[in-house]
């Protein structure tokens, strides 16, 4: 049984390593945009306050064919706290002591695409990863998130494709409201060109 499983292990390997020895040998470009929906063509502005985040920026990538590439779209903040205070005696005055942490916060993506060539489509493996700090109430310091989705999708060549979206899901088909949105859904998507 032992036996068997391994040799199933080491043709999968095989095949996949004969599958991507297979594929042209090509640099592609692979773009990401984040938009609002129902505005995908050109840019939009909107009048009033908002407590939504900016838009990520269009992000472009050259990345060899079947191979991994990434994009960092990161910060790190800086945090002073106080450690420790001291009052101040007869035998020694007064102090502070201060202390700094440095927070992640932004974006990872890691791409893999793959092309057979020709008009087929692209297999596009995708892997985000988000690092986020949030204020706590009767807390001294922020809390440290962390969040990561992967997904393969299958991208027609110089087509958008959404991969993740986000905000309130969209009303069905046939289906009116006379209430407002105030939070406009925004779409995360990926293309692939052939230079």
């Amino acid at each position: 049984m032992r036996v068997r499983f391994l040799f199933v292990l080491l043709a999968s390997i095989l095949v996949m390593s004969w599958a991507e020895a297979q594929l042209p040998k090509r640099d592609l470009t692979v773009e990401l945009r984040q938009i609002e929906e129902g505005r995908e063509e050109g840019t939009s502005f909107r009048a009033g306050p908002s407590d939504m985040p900016p838009l990520l920026t269009p992000q472009k990538i050259q990345v060899r064919n079947g191979e991994k590439g990434s994009l960092r779209m990161n910060l790190s903040v800086p945090i002073q706290w106080v450690e420790a205070a001291q009052a101040g005696s007869s035998h020694s005055g007064a102090g502070v002591k201060q202390a700094l942490q440095w927070f992640d916060v932004g974006q990872t993506i890691s791409v893999t695409p793959r092309w057979a060539g020709g008009n087929r489509d692209a297999a596009v493996e995708v892997e985000v990863q988000q690092a986020d700090m949030a204020t706590r109430s009767n807390a001294d310091m922020p809390s440290q998130s962390r969040s990561q989705f992967s997904s393969t999708v299958t991208a027609p060549l110089a087509q958008w494709v959404t991969i993740a979206a986000t905000g309130p899901a969209p009303a069905r088909q046939g289906s009116y409201s006379s209430t407002g949105s105030g939070e406009a859904r925004r779409l995360l998507q990926i293309r692939v060109m052939v230079p």
